[in-house]
Order: structure tokens, then sequence, then C-alpha cells
């Protein structure tokens, strides 16, 4: 029978087919990792500082602050993306 492949609920089947637009674009996905990588970063090294420097920061203040330069982190990264020598570009 012709319909035995497709799906039961009524719907047509989607195999082989892929979504050409991806949700976020390459630029925008990059400079949010960054983001998270600035973000991450500053909470790593604000509790190496409470280790060693016997001070403790409070939950909310680390948060602040991560979260401040996590979109700072973001931004920067999106605004200088192509001011900066890449390695595919010739010396």
């Amino acid at each position: 029978m012709a319909g035995d492949d497709a799906p039961s609920d009524g719907e047509p089947s989607r195999e082989g087919t892929r979504d050409t637009e991806p949700i976020l674009a390459p630029r925008t996905k990059s400079s949010l990792l960054w983001g998270v990588v600035g973000g991450l970063s500053f909470l790593v090294l604000v509790q190496g500082y409470e280790l060693v420097a016997d001070l403790s920061v409070g939950i909310g203040a680390k948060l602040l602050v991560a979260l401040t330069v996590a979109v700072a982190a973001a931004g920067l990264s999106h605004v200088t993306r192509d001011r900066l020598p890449t390695p595919d570009e010739g010396e």
C-alpha cells in the first residue's frame, strides 16, 4: 500500500528532511558561548579567592557579578569578532 510509510497520526513523514536555518546564527552562538565561558571563569576565580584569602562573598553577589561578566563578554566578543585576526588569515 502507498500509505504504509506514513505515520499513523496523519502527519506527513519528516524522514530525509532537514531544517536549512539554524536556530541561532553561528556568530551569535559563538558570542553566547564566550559569555558562558566568561561567567563561569569568574565563578572559578572567586571560588579560588575564597579558598586562599579566607574571605566569604555572598552567593547573590557572586551570581550578579558573574551575570554581568557573562553579558559583557558576550557583547564584547560579538562586537570585536570582525576586528581580531583569525588563524585563517595569512601573515
